[in-house]
């Protein structure tokens, strides 16, 4: 009997104060379709006639993981998580989504804390490591 990995599935988590209170719970992507991802993401950034298709297989393939939301229409309705919910987006607002769940997948953390010590050097790192050379020593 084989190993079954298990899907993996992201809350993602948004830096924009704008977007606080925003809940996107989606899926991963197994390595064909993020392959697929990426190369219609580069095609999207270079432009030209393909830029349209790449960029709907991209809300399409992100509409196709996404689990729930806690998003709300223009009527405060609640939008479905479907590619018909996205249509009524931003785009702006949709692609940062799509930034985070690619952030999630790729596995970018979230930026230090304010109260972090900001990587200050602890004692131990400044004790020297090298033995010195025996010519050295006195």
């Amino acid at each position: 009997m084989g190993y079954k990995p298990k899907k993996k599935g992201y809350r993602l988590r948004f830096e924009d104060p704008d977007m606080d209170g925003l809940v996107v719970d989606v899926r991963g992507l197994k390595t064909g379709p993020y392959l697929e991802f990426q190369a219609a993401r580069a095609t999207r950034e270079a432009g030209g006639t393909a830029a349209q298709g790449a960029t709907e297989l991209m809300l399409q393939m992100f509409a196709d993981a996404i689990i729930e939301w806690n998003l709300d229409g223009d009527d405060d309705q609640p939008l479905p998580p479907t590619m018909d919910g996205l249509r009524t987006l931003d785009l702006d607002f949709t692609m940062d989504i799509i930034n985070a769940w690619m952030d999630a997948i790729n596995g970018v953390s979230a930026p230090l804390p304010q109260t972090s010590t900001d990587g200050s050097t602890s004692v131990e790192a400044s004790i020297p490591m090298d033995v010195p050379s025996a010519s050295l020593a006195s």
